[in-house]
């Protein structure tokens, strides 16, 4: 994916972009130009409410039962039914599910993710 390429209204001359959700700032190195404004990703805009949840594991990893634990606040013995059994792990927006999908991939810990996640 190309990255943005802002171009100073005063001389013509590539500006200098730093982001920092949800301020992007702009500075030209040419004519000392600058320009503040938000910008705002999809992700951060959509107000959708998701849910990870989980496949069925007949034995899942200690190291899996804690991931699941940390993740819903749940007890071991809670966690390690919830893996067994299957179902919803998290009910959150966008972003605090792309976050936890991240880790459950890393940790191959198998999950669906409803309604479809487009980011």
């Amino acid at each position: 994916m190309e990255e943005n390429k802002y171009i100073c209204p005063k001389c013509g001359a590539e500006m200098t972009a730093i982001y920092e959700k949800p301020a992007l700032n702009l500075s030209c190195p040419k004519c000392g130009c600058e320009i503040a404004t938000t910008k705002w990703d999809d992700i951060d805009l959509d107000d959708t409410d998701y849910e990870i949840i989980l496949k069925a594991v007949e034995s899942p990893t200690m190291d899996e039962i804690k991931i699941v634990s940390k993740m819903t606040g749940f007890n071991f013995i809670k966690s390690k039914s919830l893996m067994n059994n299957g179902g919803v792990l998290l009910k959150a927006k966008a972003t605090e599910i792309k976050a936890n999908r991240e880790i459950l991939k890393k940790a191959n810990i198998q999950f669906e993710i409803y309604p479809l996640f487009p980011y």
